[in-house]
């Protein structure tokens, strides 16, 4: 009996000099020849139809979708690297769509001057600026659905993070 890794490989081989008809055939053959079940489209759509709902269980908050962002300086010689050595504590964040949204954000900078955002364009465009020491609430209904970036405007590219709004 032959390997998955073989088959596989022999099949990518293959592929590049067999008409489609002969490729189907083939991968029905190593198929059966590994013990495996050959799903044609019309018998993967029964299935996924049958698997049960998927209930998401995220982290405990003291409400859905409520989210706590520090900022944190890393101890490295930021000239030495030449990038910036800021980051997010929290750097991906998972909602739905319709979602309602909120996000506690800490700039925890010893110093006024050590300015930090939290920075988003479109469709979410908004742009918090503190100034070290500083913090504040917002709330955003997530009605879009994609990866969007979220980052510091004074400390690209080591300060970001990324929401990922699901259907």
């Amino acid at each position: 009996m032959l390997n998955r890794d073989v088959c596989f490989a022999r099949v990518m081989e293959m592929g590049k000099i067999l008409t489609m008809p002969a490729a189907l055939l083939l991968v029905a053959s190593l198929t059966l020849n590994l013990g495996l079940t050959l799903l044609l489209p019309g018998e993967m759509m029964n299935i996924a139809a049958a698997q049960p709902s998927v209930k998401e269980i995220g982290a405990p908050s003291p409400k859905p979708n409520e989210y706590y962002i520090f900022t944190q300086e890393l101890n490295a010689d930021e000239s030495k690297l030449g990038v910036p050595v800021a980051v997010f504590t929290l750097t991906n964040i998972i909602v739905h769509k319709g979602d309602n949204v909120t996000i506690h954000f800490f700039n925890t900078a010893d110093e006024a001057k050590d300015r930090h955002t939290y920075t988003m364009q479109s469709p979410y465009k908004m742009d918090h600026d503190l100034a070290g020491g500083q913090n504040t609430t917002f709330s955003f209904v997530a009605d879009k659905v994609g990866g969007f970036t979220y980052y510091c405007r004074y400390d690209l590219p080591s300060m970001i993070g990324h929401l990922e709004v699901l259907p």
